[in-house]
C-alpha cells in the first residue's frame, strides 16, 4: 500500500505519494522496493495530468505504474522476460496521437474495469487523476479518484475526497492509501492551517512561495504516516502542475524529498560514472517523448506541445553535473 495526497487548488494541483513496495509474507510486513514508482506525468491534447496509485503494486507480472503507461502510451511494450526495457523508453519514440483528457480518465476506467478478479485477490486498485484541462480556451482543475475494490467486479465510489479552504477559493484534497488514518489527517490539518495563516498572494514570489509551503506540507505528512504504517515509506516524489494564468506556458516540476542516500553508476562507452546520492524521477508521457523512471542529478528540462515539465535531482556533487540512468526495476 501506500499514501497518496492530491491538492487541487484553483491556483495549482500537487500529487505527492511514497515510494515504498511492501510484501506480506507469514503476517509479516517486509519491504520490497524503497524507490518504486507511483507516479505519471502525461500531457493530453487538451491538458496535462498526473496520475498516482495505491493498491495492488503488480498488475500481469509488471510493476502496476508500468501497466499504467502501457494502457496510455501503445509505443510502450515492456517485455517480462527479464530484458532491458528501458533503451527504448529514455529519449523519442516517434510522435503519437495523444488521448485527450477525458479520455485518459476513459481509458482507465475501461482497463481497470477489464482486469481479472483474480489480479485483485489481496489488495484492491485506487488511481487518482489530476491536472488541468483546457475547455473553450479556459483553463478548468480536475480532480478525479478511480477505484475497484478486492475482488471485486465493478469501480467502487471515491472515498478519499474531501475540501478545505484555500487562497482564491476551496480546494479540492484526495488523501487514500494505508497511510490515511485519522492520525495523518489530523498531522495534515495542522499543516494545512499554519500554511495558510497568510493573508493573500501580494506577487509572484509569494505565489510560488505558497506552493512550495503546500507541497512540503503534503511531504510532512507522508514522512508522518511513514512513522506509524510500515507500508508507507519516507521517501516521497511530488509533482507540480502550476496554474496556467501564472505562466505563457504550463509549467510542471517533480521533486523528491529522501532522508537516505541512493547511489546510481553509469556506464558510458569510455567511462563509468558513480554518484552518492541520486533523485528519483517517474514516467513522463509527452507526443514525442517517452521517459521511464530515473535517477537524476541536476535537473531535467522536457519541452511537451504547451508543457515544460522541470524534473528536479540531487545537487551537484564531485564535478557531476547533470546524470540520468533509468532505475532497475523489481518485478514480482
Amino acid at each position: 500500500m501506500t499514501l497518496i495526497i492530491t491538492v487541487a487548488s484553483p491556483l495549482f494541483v500537487i500529487q505527492a505519494g511514497d515510494r515504498l513496495l511492501t510484501t506480506q509474507a507469514d503476517d509479516k510486513t517486509q519491504q520490497f522496493d524503497d524507490k518504486s514508482n507511483k507516479n505519471l506525468i502525461y500531457e493530453a491534447s487538451d491538458g496535462i495530468l498526473t496520475i498516482s496509485y495505491c493498491g495492488a503494486a503488480f498488475m500481469r507480472g509488471k510493476p502496476t505504474d508500468e501497466w499504467i503507461a502501457e494502457q496510455l502510451d501503445t509505443r510502450i511494450r515492456i517485455p517480462t522476460d527479464g530484458s532491458d526495457p528501458w533503451a527504448m523508453q529514455l529519449g523519442g519514440l516517434g510522435e503519437q496521437k495523444q488521448l485527450h483528457f477525458d479520455g485518459v480518465i476513459k481509458q482507465i476506467k475501461e482497463k481497470l474495469t477489464r482486469i481479472s478478479q483474480g489480479e485483485l485477490l489481496s489488495s484492491g486498485l485506487t488511481i487518482v487523476i489530476a491536472g488541468w484541462k483546457r475547455k473553450r480556451d479556459k483553463w478548468k482543475r480536475v480532480l478525479i479518484e478511480v477505484s475497484r475494490s478486492r475482488s471485486s467486479l465493478k469501480l467502487s465510489n471515491p472515498v478519499g475526497f474531501k475540501e478545505r479552504p484555500g487562497i482564491k477559493g476551496n480546494c479540492g484534497i484526495d488523501m487514500v492509501g494505508s497511510g490515511c488514518r485519522p492520525e495523518t489527517e489530523a498531522y495534515f490539518d495542522v499543516e494545512w492551517k499554519a500554511v495558510h495563516e497568510r493573508q493573500g498572494l501580494p506577487d509572484f514570489s509569494a505565489y510560488e512561495q505558497y506552493v512550495s509551503d503546500v507541497r512540503d506540507a503534503m511531504v510532512a505528512t507522508i514522512k508522518f504516516a511513514s512513522t506509524i504504517e510500515k507500508t508507507v515509506g519516507a521517501n516521497v516524489h511530488t509533482a507540480t502542475i502550476y496554474g496556467p494564468e501564472y505562466q505563457s506556458h504550463i509549467c510542471c516540476e517533480t521533486h523528491f524529498f529522501s532522508d537516505m542516500l541512493h547511489p546510481a553508476v553509469i556506464e558510458t562507452p569510455t567511462k563509468i560514472v558513480s554518484v552518492a546520492d541520486a533523485g528519483v524521477t517517474g514516467w513522463v508521457l509527452f507526443p514525442d517523448i517517452v521517459k521511464a523512471p530515473a535517477y537524476l542529478v541536476g535537473t531535467e528540462l522536457t519541452q511537451g506541445r504547451f508543457t515544460i515539465l522541470r524534473s528536479n535531482g540531487s545537487p551537484s556533487q564531485a564535478g557531476v553535473h547533470h546524470f540520468q540512468q533509468t532505475v532497475p526495476r523489481r518485478r514480482a
